[in-house]
């Protein structure tokens, strides 16, 4: 009785211990993650210092925000696709959730600037928080602490969430996550007020979830992957009771986020409505096989065990998935796997690219690349794989939670490894698969049969090996946030703000995409690009074909963009690639294997040197000079000559054996070669020789490495004299009358019934204004030279001003077709009509304008190769206009601008067009894009000659 006693006291004992120690991490834990949070959020605040935003896509999201603060739901972003504009095609919760932000932020005298660098650490801060709460509720407090601290310094989390890159990837992980543990403390839940209450978290941040980002339906495939197989292991093993306590709880849930993230896309809020149809279509396959496995023995259906539930389950869900394909086509087996490697451009993208062994390393290192933290993952979710089925076959239990973990990690590692950018999506649940790990180990500690102490002892030493992982990924981390460089330059930003303060607000400017949104940011040029990161992708072909090619092959009509200015930056050589094989210069087996620049530095007489086995040597053997060039290949070093090197100061031309396939430019401190085929392109030209083949293209401001040329469609780059019966070369215009031949280059646009004037000037002011032509026509691909006569006054300035039709104007508002926004560059479709309404802006007023739907097909043709994805493909680009609808004449302009509203009807011109495309070149073609843009046309000024008294700039053709 004693011993009786005795013991019973003891147990009381360890009891009374056990719960002031349980006590005691409950209050800890909360303390230790709210840390770590800051701890996140301050090494995510240390790119702030930077002037500008460190991802250019941010640039672009801080436009929007700034509109969302004026407007709330923004729908018309006017500076991109120049000069028409685009619908914006985000979610807007991307842009109304830091919009609220600011306005708390406000009250403690943040501004909208600083408030939007904050906010991509804030959504750090709160995604770290979120990983812990749902890490507790699927597993233990350990598992969410481990969880709070591999967030807090992981890459693969950093990379969305530093201030700088403001993207909706990070966003929607913060809400899933939320989401997700609302969900659990939702079915846990025995209070009905409360029960409601976590239901409507779960509800309400699913929805937000899909508002932030255009790939938040892979959190919808998540929580149905996840409603599905939870619902049919319960069937399986017979949890009927369960079952139904799963179905009253998930499904109407479940249902209610896809009702309400539809109903709010309209509005643009959510803009996955597509994905929201397929998502609930297969919903309610579930629903339909919900009601067989739970009501189908009123049909004779055998359930009597597992291995005829199973087989129940696997007929209907066969003959589901049989009803998907017919309905949806092949393009269900490729549903989640996002944009990758789909088209042309995202070959050539480098977030899309396939991920590899090396970036999963990096980016899931404690320190470096050692992988540490998906390795272990991977041990984490092997042992949960091994328990969940332990359980299920052993203890004929369903572990909902670590089917929740099995599938929300299964289906996070397939999408990172289809593309590098999701990397970060992979992250939350590879954080949570390594904390289950480590709370595993913790939990068995804890359940050991050894005194408290002991245990403590156990966990202390566990905590004092594992403390190394965050404290060193935490510094490492925080090491490397502070030394993130800017995304722009100096000479970028040079460039930019002179282009801001040198240039109409109408310009329109373009370069490469990648730098379209830097054009347009109001923090710096604030100027309409032709093409960025998101919006005229079709376009990326007709850039690169203009900077990878030469001569007519190159020509396209960027007046049809009204393009003002072309920025060329030399540093694109590394890019070049991609625009080689994108402008159909190369095949897509020469964009992966050869390098299409190699530079290299000067460091002695006759030597420049890329690295230590990259150089180019210029030696002299028996008499003759040679360029060599050595390069590492697989075998070894590679030495060889190339097809010629060109010596730019002096102009001396070196025929090389040609064994090496690149052409030598060598200028006094540095060199490159070229790859041949793009050895003579107009990048080449543009970015190192300051336009001297191309007369349409005048340099107007230069950085050393960053040029700006002026574009002029049309361009007077040569003018001779009938004088002693022969045609001499002039440099200027000067009093006097004569019979002249003048030369002007028409790029990539005919001229057609031009006029040109010649204009002259004395001291600021018009005393002459003569035509001395009329009628002017010039193929742009075969230009012959006009004969004038001009009687030429004294005077201090000269214009030849050409007058044609041309386009002119620029959208400032979206279109509306019957009331409704539409695509301003896709208008009308074949055979539809409607009354259009336009709003346009204009340099000067016009008395005579006409309305035109101008209709564009850009597509590719394969050139090499068998098939679209033959490593020997080549992809020719081609932009044909193929008919001007006319809407309107005689249309005039007040304070230069014109709002038009009339009916306007388009033609079934597009799909005749296409199908004869199709005729011609089969399976070689590749449409990118259609476009029927709203284009108003007037008689347009080109000025083709200006001088001031002085010299004629005289192109090379």
């Amino acid at each position: 009785m004693v011993k009786t006693k005795e013991k019973k006291k003891k147990e009381k004992k360890e009891k009374k211990e056990g719960f002031e120690y349980e006590k005691i991490l409950k209050f800890v834990f909360p303390i230790v993650v709210l840390i770590t949070a800051y701890i996140g959020y301050h090494i995510r605040m240390q790119p702030s210092s930077y002037k500008y935003f460190i991802d250019p896509d941010t640039f672009y999201h801080f436009e929007l925000y700034k509109l969302t603060l004026r407007e709330w739901i923004p729908k018309y972003y006017l500076f991109s696709d120049a000069p028409f504009g685009s619908l914006v095609g985000e979610p807007r919760g991307l842009y109304i959730l830091p919009a609220l932000a600011y306005k708390v932020l406000s009250i403690f005298g943040v501004s909208a600037f600083k408030a939007f660098k904050m906010f991509p650490p804030l959504v750090g801060f709160f995604s770290i928080l979120g990983v812990y709460f749902l890490g507790k509720k699927l597993h233990s407090e350990w598992t969410g602490l481990w969880s709070a601290l591999i967030m807090m310094f992981l890459t693969a989390s950093f990379v969305r969430t530093f201030s700088g890159n403001n993207r909706g990837d990070g966003l929607f992980m913060m809400l899933f996550l939320f989401a997700a543990a609302s969900m659990f403390y939702y079915f846990e839940e025995q209070k009905k007020v409360l029960k409601y209450m976590y239901g409507a978290f779960f509800v309400g941040f699913g929805v937000l979830s899909l508002s932030a980002w255009n790939g938040s339906p892979f959190g919808l495939m998540v929580l149905l992957g996840f409603g599905a197989l939870n619902a049919i292991a319960l069937f399986v093993f017979g949890k009927i009771e369960e079952l139904k306590a799963f179905v009253r709880d998930f499904y109407p849930a479940y249902a209610l986020i896809l009702i309400v993230g539809y109903a709010l896309t309209p509005s643009g809020i959510v803009r996955v409505s597509g994905h929201i149809r397929f998502a609930f279509e297969a919903f309610m396959g579930l629903f339909a096989l919900t009601l067989v496995m739970l009501y189908g023995e009123r049909f004779r259906l055998n359930y009597e065990d597992r291995l005829h539930r199973l087989a129940v389950v696997i007929a209907i869900a066969a003959i589901g998935v049989v009803g998907a394909r017919l309905y949806v086509g092949p393009k269900i087996w490729s549903l989640m796997s996002g944009a990758y490697q789909s088209t042309q451009v995202y070959e050539t993208v480098q977030e899309l690219a396939k991920t590899t062994m090396n970036d999963i390393k990096l980016y899931y290192g404690v320190k470096g690349s050692d992988g540490l933290i998906f390795f272990l993952s991977l041990a984490g979710i092997g042992l949960a794989t091994f328990k969940f089925f332990y359980d299920l076959l052993r203890e004929n239990r369903v572990n909902s939670k670590l089917l929740f973990l099995l599938t929300f990690y299964g289906m996070s590692v397939y999408l990172m490894g289809t593309a590098v950018r999701f990397l970060f999506l992979a992250s939350a649940a590879t954080i949570l698969a390594f904390a289950y790990l480590i709370g595993e180990i913790f939990g068995y500690i804890l359940r050991m049969e050894e005194k408290p102490s002991t245990k403590a002892m156990f966990a202390v030493l566990l905590i004092l090996l594992l403390v190394p992982i965050p404290i060193v990924g935490a510094v490492n981390m925080n090491n490397q946030a502070k030394r993130m460089g800017g995304s722009v330059s100096k000479s970028w930003e040079e460039t930019l703000l002179w282009l801001k303060n040198n240039t109409n607000e109408l310009d329109t400017a373009t370069s490469w995409w990648d730098y379209g949104y830097w054009i347009e940011s109001s923090l710096l040029s604030n100027r309409r690009a032709s093409a960025d990161g998101g919006h005229a992708r079709d376009r990326d072909h007709i850039i690169a074909q203009f900077l990878a090619n030469s001569g007519n092959k190159s020509e396209v009509d960027f007046e049809s963009w009204q393009l003002n200015y072309m920025i060329v930056w030399n540093q694109d050589i590394y890019k070049f690639n991609a625009i080689s094989y994108l402008g159909g210069a190369i095949s897509r087996n020469e964009r992966s294997h050869i390098s299409m620049f190699l530079p290299f530095q000067k460091v002695a007489d006759n030597l420049y040197m890329l690295n230590q086995n990259t150089k180019l040597e210029i030696t002299t053997k028996g008499g003759q000079k040679k360029v060599i060039v050595t390069i590492p290949t697989q075998s070894g070093l590679s030495q060889g000559e190339p097809i010629q090197s060109i010596f730019v100061n002096t102009g001396e031309v070196i025929k090389g054996a040609g064994t090496f396939p690149y052409v030598a430019y060598i200028f006094p401190s540095f060199a490159f070669i070229a790859y041949y085929k793009i050895s003579g392109s107009n990048f080449v030209d543009l970015a190192f020789f300051g336009g001297s083949r191309l007369p349409n293209f005048k340099l107007v401001h230069s950085t050393g490495d960053l040029n700006t040329y002026e574009f002029h469609p049309f361009a007077l780059y040569r003018m001779e004299i009938y004088e002693n019966k022969t045609w001499k070369p002039i440099s200027k215009l000067g009093p006097g009358e004569y019979k002249a031949r003048l030369y002007i280059s028409a790029f990539g646009r005919n001229v057609k019934d031009a006029m040109i004037r010649l204009r002259t000037y004395k001291d600021g002011n018009l005393i002459d204004d003569e035509i001395i032509a009329q009628n002017v026509d010039i193929d742009h691909l075969n230009e012959e030279p006009l004969e004038v006569d001009i009687k030429v006054p004294n005077a201090t300035r000269y214009e030849l001003v050409l007058i044609q039709k041309g386009p002119v104007g620029a959208l400032t508002e979206a279109p509306k077709l019957d009331g409704k926004i539409i695509n301003p560059t896709r208008v009308l479709n074949d055979g539809q009509k409607g009354e259009l309404e336009l709003k346009a802006k204009f340099r000067k007023d016009y008395g005579d304008v006409s309305l035109y739907l101008r209709a564009t097909v850009i597509y590719l043709v394969r050139t090499q190769g068998t098939s679209n994805e033959d490593e020997n493909a080549v992809f020719e680009p081609h932009m044909d206009i193929i008919h001007y609808e006319k809407i309107a004449d005689n249309l005039k302009t007040t304070n230069k601008e014109i709002t038009f509203k009339g009916n306007a009807e388009f033609p079934n011109i597009i799909n005749p067009y296409i199908e004869e495309l199709k005729k011609k070149y089969g399976d070689k073609l590749t449409i990118r894009g259609v476009r029927v843009e709203p284009v108003f046309i007037a008689d347009k000024e080109y000025v083709i000659y200006l001088s001031k008294a002085s010299s004629f700039r005289a192109g090379m053709r």
